[in-house]
Protein backbone atom coordinates (compact mmCIF):
# COMPACT_ATOMS: atom_id res chain seq x y z
CA UNK A 1 0.00 0.00 0.00
CA UNK A 2 2.53 2.34 1.33
CA UNK A 3 4.42 1.42 -2.58
CA UNK A 4 1.53 2.54 -4.79
CA UNK A 5 1.08 5.41 -2.85
CA UNK A 6 4.24 6.77 -3.16
CA UNK A 7 4.29 5.68 -6.90
CA UNK A 8 1.03 7.94 -7.39
CA UNK A 9 2.92 10.68 -6.39
CA UNK A 10 5.94 10.52 -8.00
CA UNK A 11 3.66 10.27 -11.13
CA UNK A 12 1.59 13.49 -10.58
CA UNK A 13 4.79 15.18 -9.51
CA UNK A 14 6.34 14.24 -12.89
CA UNK A 15 3.01 14.96 -14.78
CA UNK A 16 3.56 18.69 -13.49
CA UNK A 17 6.66 18.99 -14.48
CA UNK A 18 6.12 18.41 -18.14
CA UNK A 19 3.00 20.69 -17.82
CA UNK A 20 5.28 23.65 -16.46
CA UNK A 21 7.78 23.00 -19.45
CA UNK A 22 5.03 23.18 -21.63
CA UNK A 23 3.24 26.60 -20.42
CA UNK A 24 6.18 27.79 -20.77
CA UNK A 25 7.50 26.84 -23.89
CA UNK A 26 4.17 28.45 -25.22
CA UNK A 27 4.31 31.71 -23.32
CA UNK A 28 1.12 31.20 -21.82
CA UNK A 29 -2.39 31.67 -23.25
CA UNK A 30 -0.99 29.72 -26.88
CA UNK A 31 0.88 32.61 -27.77
CA UNK A 32 4.71 33.21 -28.98
CA UNK A 33 6.83 34.16 -26.25
CA UNK A 34 8.42 37.65 -26.47
CA UNK A 35 12.13 38.11 -26.92
CA UNK A 36 14.38 39.23 -24.29
CA UNK A 37 15.94 42.78 -25.38
CA UNK A 38 19.69 42.44 -25.70
CA UNK A 39 21.43 43.05 -22.55
CA UNK A 40 23.08 46.92 -22.55
CA UNK A 41 26.84 46.23 -23.45
CA UNK A 42 25.17 44.16 -26.62
CA UNK A 43 27.19 45.01 -29.92
CA UNK A 44 24.83 47.09 -32.31
CA UNK A 45 23.74 45.37 -35.89
CA UNK A 46 25.71 46.74 -38.55
CA UNK A 47 23.83 49.36 -40.74
CA UNK A 48 23.78 49.36 -44.73
CA UNK A 49 25.47 52.63 -44.67
CA UNK A 50 28.93 50.71 -44.05
CA UNK A 51 29.01 48.83 -47.25
CA UNK A 52 26.87 51.79 -49.48
CA UNK A 53 28.79 52.70 -52.66
CA UNK A 54 30.83 55.49 -52.85
CA UNK A 55 29.54 58.93 -54.44
CA UNK A 56 30.52 60.87 -57.15
CA UNK A 57 32.15 64.05 -55.76
CA UNK A 58 30.01 67.20 -55.90
CA UNK A 59 31.82 69.31 -59.24
CA UNK A 60 32.72 72.85 -58.19
CA UNK A 61 30.67 75.72 -57.97
CA UNK A 62 30.25 77.27 -62.02
CA UNK A 63 31.24 80.71 -61.26
CA UNK A 64 28.70 81.69 -64.20
CA UNK A 65 26.02 79.67 -65.79
CA UNK A 66 25.03 81.82 -68.49
CA UNK A 67 27.13 82.48 -72.04
CA UNK A 68 27.26 82.42 -76.01
CA UNK A 69 29.21 80.63 -77.56
CA UNK A 70 30.14 81.76 -81.35
CA UNK A 71 30.75 79.53 -84.60
CA UNK A 72 30.30 79.96 -87.99
CA UNK A 73 28.01 77.88 -90.07
CA UNK A 74 30.02 74.75 -91.35
CA UNK A 75 30.54 71.20 -90.24
CA UNK A 76 34.19 72.51 -89.30
CA UNK A 77 33.45 74.79 -86.90
CA UNK A 78 29.99 74.43 -84.88
CA UNK A 79 29.19 70.52 -84.83
CA UNK A 80 30.44 69.79 -81.30
CA UNK A 81 28.69 73.31 -80.18
CA UNK A 82 25.39 72.24 -82.22
CA UNK A 83 25.56 68.66 -80.68
CA UNK A 84 26.09 69.40 -77.18
CA UNK A 85 22.94 72.03 -77.53
CA UNK A 86 20.50 69.54 -78.68
CA UNK A 87 21.67 66.74 -76.55
CA UNK A 88 21.40 68.50 -73.30
CA UNK A 89 24.90 68.13 -72.55
CA UNK A 90 25.35 71.91 -71.62
CA UNK A 91 22.38 71.59 -69.63
CA UNK A 92 23.71 68.40 -67.87
CA UNK A 93 26.62 70.56 -66.64
CA UNK A 94 24.23 73.17 -65.19
CA UNK A 95 24.85 75.52 -68.55
CA UNK A 96 22.74 77.81 -70.34
CA UNK A 97 24.45 78.14 -73.74
CA UNK A 98 23.22 81.20 -76.25
CA UNK A 99 24.77 79.92 -79.39
CA UNK A 100 26.01 82.70 -82.10
CA UNK A 101 26.19 81.71 -85.49
CA UNK A 102 28.48 83.30 -88.30
CA UNK A 103 29.42 83.58 -91.85
CA UNK A 104 33.41 82.84 -90.88
CA UNK A 105 36.15 82.40 -88.63
CA UNK A 106 37.20 86.07 -88.41
CA UNK A 107 33.44 87.20 -87.35
CA UNK A 108 34.17 84.79 -84.34
CA UNK A 109 37.12 85.89 -83.56
CA UNK A 110 35.86 89.99 -83.81
CA UNK A 111 33.13 88.73 -81.36
CA UNK A 112 35.22 87.33 -78.56
CA UNK A 113 37.82 90.49 -78.96
CA UNK A 114 34.21 92.67 -78.67
CA UNK A 115 33.33 90.63 -75.75
CA UNK A 116 29.99 90.02 -77.13
CA UNK A 117 30.48 86.35 -77.11
CA UNK A 118 32.77 84.49 -74.49
CA UNK A 119 34.23 81.77 -76.90
CA UNK A 120 34.00 81.03 -80.01
CA UNK A 121 35.53 77.97 -82.39
CA UNK A 122 37.21 79.26 -85.29
CA UNK A 123 39.66 77.67 -87.81
CA UNK A 124 43.14 78.32 -86.79
CA UNK A 125 44.13 81.71 -89.18
CA UNK A 126 41.64 84.27 -87.46
CA UNK A 127 42.92 83.57 -83.91
CA UNK A 128 46.91 83.70 -85.16
CA UNK A 129 46.07 86.78 -87.25
CA UNK A 130 44.61 88.16 -83.91
CA UNK A 131 47.07 87.20 -81.54
CA UNK A 132 49.60 88.63 -83.46
CA UNK A 133 48.17 92.13 -83.54
CA UNK A 134 47.52 92.09 -79.62
CA UNK A 135 44.03 90.74 -79.18
CA UNK A 136 43.99 88.81 -75.47
CA UNK A 137 42.98 85.78 -76.21
CA UNK A 138 43.59 82.05 -75.59
CA UNK A 139 43.06 78.45 -77.10
CA UNK A 140 41.26 76.11 -74.85
CA UNK A 141 40.98 72.87 -76.89
CA UNK A 142 40.71 71.50 -80.37
CA UNK A 143 37.45 70.96 -82.25
CA UNK A 144 38.47 69.30 -85.19
CA UNK A 145 41.48 68.01 -87.90
CA UNK A 146 40.31 70.39 -91.23
CA UNK A 147 42.81 69.57 -93.36
CA UNK A 148 40.69 67.41 -95.29
CA UNK A 149 38.04 69.92 -96.52
CA UNK A 150 40.22 72.80 -97.63
CA UNK A 151 39.15 72.45 -101.44
CA UNK A 152 40.43 74.28 -104.79
CA UNK A 153 37.21 74.26 -106.98
CA UNK A 154 37.86 74.88 -110.41
CA UNK A 155 35.93 75.67 -114.06
CA UNK A 156 36.41 72.59 -115.59
CA UNK A 157 36.26 74.06 -119.38
CA UNK A 158 39.04 76.56 -118.20
CA UNK A 159 41.10 74.53 -115.47
CA UNK A 160 42.27 70.84 -115.62
CA UNK A 161 45.96 71.48 -114.06
CA UNK A 162 47.28 74.07 -111.35
CA UNK A 163 49.35 75.17 -114.26
CA UNK A 164 46.15 76.56 -115.66
CA UNK A 165 45.50 79.08 -112.72
CA UNK A 166 47.80 81.07 -114.24
CA UNK A 167 46.14 84.09 -116.22
CA UNK A 168 43.14 83.34 -114.34
CA UNK A 169 40.28 85.01 -111.95
CA UNK A 170 40.91 83.05 -108.76
CA UNK A 171 38.84 84.14 -105.34
CA UNK A 172 39.11 83.52 -101.16
CA UNK A 173 38.04 84.64 -97.98
CA UNK A 174 40.75 87.09 -96.95
CA UNK A 175 42.87 86.33 -93.46
CA UNK A 176 40.96 82.11 -93.41
CA UNK A 177 42.51 79.09 -94.43
CA UNK A 178 40.62 79.54 -97.89
CA UNK A 179 43.84 82.47 -98.58
CA UNK A 180 46.44 80.28 -96.86
CA UNK A 181 45.42 76.99 -98.99
CA UNK A 182 45.32 79.51 -102.48
CA UNK A 183 49.05 80.37 -101.63
CA UNK A 184 50.25 77.29 -100.46
CA UNK A 185 48.64 75.85 -104.13
CA UNK A 186 50.62 79.14 -106.24
CA UNK A 187 53.60 78.16 -103.56
CA UNK A 188 53.78 74.20 -104.59
CA UNK A 189 52.86 74.19 -108.00
CA UNK A 190 55.06 77.33 -109.34
CA UNK A 191 52.55 79.47 -110.40
CA UNK A 192 52.91 83.35 -111.85
CA UNK A 193 51.13 84.87 -108.96
CA UNK A 194 50.95 88.13 -111.05
CA UNK A 195 49.15 87.30 -113.58
CA UNK A 196 46.29 85.37 -111.30
CA UNK A 197 43.69 88.14 -110.88
CA UNK A 198 43.03 87.15 -107.23
CA UNK A 199 39.62 88.65 -105.47
CA UNK A 200 38.96 88.74 -101.85
CA UNK A 201 34.97 88.49 -100.90
CA UNK A 202 32.92 86.62 -98.28
CA UNK A 203 32.05 82.69 -98.60
CA UNK A 204 28.09 83.64 -99.20
CA UNK A 205 29.66 85.20 -102.29
CA UNK A 206 31.59 82.65 -103.72
CA UNK A 207 29.42 80.32 -105.23
CA UNK A 208 27.14 82.99 -107.06
CA UNK A 209 30.25 84.58 -108.64
CA UNK A 210 31.54 81.41 -110.10
CA UNK A 211 27.81 80.62 -111.47
CA UNK A 212 27.83 83.94 -113.08
CA UNK A 213 31.15 83.21 -114.59
CA UNK A 214 33.23 86.34 -112.67
CA UNK A 215 35.60 84.20 -111.24
CA UNK A 216 37.61 80.92 -112.63
CA UNK A 217 37.99 79.13 -109.09
CA UNK A 218 37.64 79.69 -105.85
CA UNK A 219 39.54 77.91 -102.53
CA UNK A 220 37.30 77.37 -99.73
CA UNK A 221 35.90 74.60 -97.12
CA UNK A 222 33.50 72.73 -96.84
CA UNK A 223 30.30 73.04 -97.42
CA UNK A 224 30.36 76.13 -99.87
CA UNK A 225 32.80 73.47 -101.91
CA UNK A 226 30.18 71.02 -102.57
CA UNK A 227 28.12 73.53 -103.55
CA UNK A 228 30.64 74.77 -105.84
CA UNK A 229 30.79 71.20 -106.87
CA UNK A 230 26.87 70.87 -107.54
CA UNK A 231 27.04 74.03 -109.81
CA UNK A 232 28.86 72.65 -112.23
CA UNK A 233 32.53 72.97 -110.99
CA UNK A 234 35.10 69.98 -110.14
CA UNK A 235 37.28 69.79 -106.67
CA UNK A 236 40.71 70.01 -108.34
CA UNK A 237 42.89 69.80 -105.22
CA UNK A 238 41.92 69.37 -101.07
CA UNK A 239 44.34 69.59 -98.45
CA UNK A 240 44.87 65.92 -98.27
CA UNK A 241 44.25 64.99 -101.93
CA UNK A 242 45.09 66.00 -105.48
CA UNK A 243 42.68 65.19 -108.09
CA UNK A 244 44.78 66.32 -110.74
CA UNK A 245 44.46 63.91 -113.68
CA UNK A 246 47.48 61.40 -113.44
CA UNK A 247 48.31 62.72 -110.30
CA UNK A 248 45.90 61.56 -108.18
CA UNK A 249 45.95 60.18 -104.50
CA UNK A 250 47.16 61.54 -100.82
CA UNK A 251 49.23 64.95 -100.43
CA UNK A 252 49.62 67.18 -97.26
CA UNK A 253 48.90 70.32 -99.20
CA UNK A 254 48.16 72.02 -95.94
CA UNK A 255 47.66 71.27 -91.98
CA UNK A 256 44.35 73.20 -90.33
CA UNK A 257 42.51 72.41 -87.33
CA UNK A 258 39.35 74.42 -85.70
CA UNK A 259 39.71 75.71 -82.21
CA UNK A 260 37.95 76.46 -79.67
CA UNK A 261 39.16 80.19 -78.27
CA UNK A 262 38.33 82.40 -75.47
CA UNK A 263 38.51 85.90 -74.33
CA UNK A 264 41.29 85.97 -71.07
CA UNK A 265 39.27 88.37 -68.86
CA UNK A 266 36.87 85.35 -69.01
CA UNK A 267 38.63 82.98 -69.28
CA UNK A 268 40.76 83.49 -66.66
CA UNK A 269 37.93 84.11 -64.06
CA UNK A 270 36.01 81.53 -64.92
CA UNK A 271 37.80 78.27 -65.10
CA UNK A 272 34.94 75.98 -63.54
CA UNK A 273 32.64 77.28 -66.41
CA UNK A 274 35.55 76.60 -69.08
CA UNK A 275 35.73 73.45 -67.77
CA UNK A 276 31.60 72.65 -67.67
CA UNK A 277 32.12 73.89 -71.12
CA UNK A 278 34.62 71.27 -72.02
CA UNK A 279 32.97 68.23 -70.54
CA UNK A 280 29.98 68.54 -72.78
CA UNK A 281 31.71 69.00 -76.00
CA UNK A 282 33.71 65.79 -74.72
CA UNK A 283 30.28 64.22 -74.87
CA UNK A 284 30.03 65.78 -77.78
CA UNK A 285 32.80 64.28 -79.62
CA UNK A 286 31.80 60.61 -78.08
CA UNK A 287 28.44 61.10 -79.66
CA UNK A 288 29.69 61.77 -83.15
CA UNK A 289 31.66 58.61 -83.18
CA UNK A 290 29.03 56.86 -81.82
CA UNK A 291 25.93 58.50 -83.91
CA UNK A 292 26.88 59.61 -87.17
CA UNK A 293 23.28 60.05 -88.89
CA UNK A 294 21.48 61.36 -85.81
CA UNK A 295 24.77 63.97 -85.35
CA UNK A 296 24.15 64.92 -88.80
CA UNK A 297 20.09 65.40 -88.46
CA UNK A 298 21.38 67.80 -85.91
CA UNK A 299 23.98 69.97 -87.30
CA UNK A 300 21.81 69.94 -90.31
CA UNK A 301 18.67 71.26 -88.25
CA UNK A 302 20.40 74.06 -86.77
CA UNK A 303 22.79 75.09 -90.34
CA UNK A 304 19.75 74.45 -92.37
CA UNK A 305 21.36 71.91 -94.63
CA UNK A 306 20.79 68.55 -96.20
CA UNK A 307 21.35 65.91 -93.92
CA UNK A 308 23.14 63.77 -96.47
CA UNK A 309 25.52 66.25 -97.11
CA UNK A 310 26.72 66.96 -93.73
CA UNK A 311 26.64 63.41 -93.37
CA UNK A 312 29.48 62.95 -96.26
CA UNK A 313 31.45 66.28 -94.45
CA UNK A 314 31.85 65.72 -91.43
CA UNK A 315 32.84 62.23 -92.37
CA UNK A 316 36.30 64.68 -93.50
CA UNK A 317 37.06 65.91 -90.12
CA UNK A 318 38.50 64.22 -87.29
CA UNK A 319 36.64 65.76 -84.16
CA UNK A 320 38.61 65.74 -80.89
CA UNK A 321 39.47 68.33 -78.03
CA UNK A 322 43.29 66.88 -77.58
CA UNK A 323 45.66 69.48 -77.58
CA UNK A 324 48.80 67.55 -78.94
CA UNK A 325 52.38 68.27 -80.35
CA UNK A 326 50.97 68.08 -83.92
CA UNK A 327 48.31 70.14 -83.61
CA UNK A 328 51.03 72.91 -81.88
CA UNK A 329 53.27 71.77 -84.80
CA UNK A 330 50.68 72.82 -87.36
CA UNK A 331 49.48 76.27 -85.83
CA UNK A 332 53.97 76.94 -85.82
CA UNK A 333 53.58 76.11 -89.76
CA UNK A 334 51.26 78.23 -90.89
CA UNK A 335 52.08 80.87 -88.65
CA UNK A 336 55.38 81.40 -90.02
CA UNK A 337 53.54 81.09 -93.44
CA UNK A 338 51.45 83.87 -92.35
CA UNK A 339 54.62 85.79 -91.46
CA UNK A 340 56.39 84.85 -94.75
CA UNK A 341 53.32 86.32 -96.38
CA UNK A 342 52.89 89.68 -94.65
CA UNK A 343 49.52 88.24 -93.04
CA UNK A 344 51.05 89.09 -89.51
CA UNK A 345 54.36 90.72 -87.98
CA UNK A 346 55.77 88.23 -85.68
CA UNK A 347 54.29 84.23 -84.91
CA UNK A 348 52.83 84.01 -81.46
CA UNK A 349 54.58 82.57 -77.73
CA UNK A 350 52.14 79.14 -78.06
CA UNK A 351 53.48 78.25 -74.87
CA UNK A 352 51.00 81.29 -73.49
CA UNK A 353 48.83 81.49 -76.28
CA UNK A 354 47.60 77.57 -75.79
CA UNK A 355 45.99 77.54 -72.10
CA UNK A 356 46.28 73.56 -71.48
CA UNK A 357 44.60 73.94 -67.90
CA UNK A 358 41.03 73.93 -68.47
CA UNK A 359 41.19 70.54 -70.72
CA UNK A 360 43.64 68.63 -68.33
CA UNK A 361 41.37 69.95 -65.30
CA UNK A 362 38.57 67.50 -67.28
CA UNK A 363 40.41 65.06 -68.99
CA UNK A 364 44.29 65.25 -68.39
CA UNK A 365 44.95 61.98 -71.12
CA UNK A 366 43.88 64.11 -73.94
CA UNK A 367 46.70 66.82 -73.58
CA UNK A 368 50.15 65.50 -74.77
CA UNK A 369 51.74 68.67 -74.92
CA UNK A 370 53.75 70.32 -71.78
Amino acid sequence: MSKNRTYRSSLLILLFVVLTVLLTACGGGGKPAATDPPPPSASPVPTTEATAEPTEQPKPALETTSLSIGSARDTQLSPLIVIAKEEGYFKEEGLDVKIELFAAGPDVTAAIGSKSIQLGSSGDIPPIIAKASGLPIKIVAQQADISGVQTLVVNPDKIKTPADLNGKKIAFVPGTVSEAFFLRIVEKYGLDQKSIESFKIGPTELVPAFKAGNIDAFSIWQPVALNGVKSGGVALLTGKESHVPGEEGPQQLIRSYSILVGHNDFVDKNPETVKAVLRALNKSVAFIQASPDAAAAHIAKTLGQDAADIKTLIALNHYALDLTPELVGALESISQFLLANEKIKEVPDFKTFIDSSYLKGIAPELVTIP
